[in-house]
């Protein structure tokens, strides 16, 4: 099973099983548009995980860098002057 979901600028893809008689374990993985053009998220941001709490853990830790980055970037902004 493959699902494929986009909201926005991000998005995730869930996979479970192929198509081989071989099972293989269910994992999801973030991604983000890889351009202003792109209708879909298609680049990669984070490892498979299989479980909750990764899926936790990734999104806490690219909440807190972006928050960082927007801090950073205001700062920058504000040092080129009104």
């Amino acid at each position: 099973m493959q699902i494929e979901e986009t909201k926005g600028r991000f998005g995730f893809h869930f996979s479970a099983g192929d198509d081989d008689a071989r099972p293989v374990a269910a994992f999801v993985q973030i991604y983000v548009k890889s351009s202003a053009m792109s209708r879909v998220a298609d680049l990669p941001i984070s490892p498979h995980m299989g479980t909750a709490a990764e899926i936790d853990c990734f999104v806490d830790e690219a909440i807190l860098a972006l928050e960082a980055v927007r801090s950073e970037a205001k700062s920058a902004l504000a040092m080129s002057g009104p």
